[in-house]
């Protein structure tokens, strides 16, 4: 017995294909149309940086760290070490609520570093870890946060020291920074959006501390 054609199927091959080409028609058509209306997620909505930009932001960051303190005050006042880096146009900002009101409005690697930061050690044995939590004297809705690692070294070297090493040596000590800024110029959008910027300078002592310890020549 022959089985009848199934004419659903038959014309299902047929309008299928057509209906689908139709509808990419009227889509191409629709965004030729609407294409300035039509939101954009990308490089258009989230600026690159100019390349001097973020060479000021590392000068910034490398001219306050030259400036701080002796790494000897690093391991003594780790407090008063980390007040002494001053920036020109930032300032030490601990107590804005806006980290904590905002935090789940961070990206997640924001949100990581300020982890980071509430459970970062104060030791004085090898690697040193602190952040830097700083406000702009302009105005209040930037957020600025500076995660920093430090670590003792004999000058010119990579040897590292405790800070029990450090004071007992008897050569040159450098204290080497790494450090990654975090900012966000605008807080009132949300998701609020930073700019990252990762890098590392040497602390060398002053001329002037360095001489502080007697040398062979100047001993009777």
């Amino acid at each position: 017995m022959a089985v009848p054609p199934n004419r659903f199927a038959s014309l299902s091959q047929i309008w299928l294909p057509a209906g689908l080409f139709v509808l990419s028609v009227v889509s191409i058509l629709f965004t030729l149309r609407n294409d300035e209306d039509i939101p954009v997620i990308g490089p258009v909505e989230r600026p690159t940086l100019d390349s001097s930009d973020l060479d000021a932001q590392r000068s910034m960051i490398n001219q306050a760290l030259q400036g701080s303190a002796h790494w000897r005050t690093y391991c003594e006042k780790p407090d008063e070490a980390l007040a002494s880096i001053r920036f020109a146009h930032l300032v030490a900002n601990t107590t804005d609520s806006r980290w904590t009101e905002l935090r789940r409005h961070f990206p997640q690697r924001e949100q990581d570093a300020l982890l980071r930061c509430q459970n970062a050690e104060r030791q004085t044995e090898g690697t040193m870890r602190a952040c830097l939590y700083l406000g702009s004297k302009d105005t209040h809705a930037s957020l600025h946060l500076i995660e920093l690692t430090l670590e003792l070294r004999e000058q010119g070297r990579k040897k590292v020291f405790s800070c029990a090493e450090a004071l007992k040596a008897e050569m040159p000590v450098e204290l080497a920074a790494w450090y990654t800024y975090s900012w966000s110029m605008e807080t009132g959008k949300k998701p609020v959006r930073f700019e990252r910027l990762t890098g590392g300078t040497r602390i060398f002592p002053p001329l002037a501390q360095n001489a502080e310890r007697p040398t062979a020549s100047g001993r009777p």
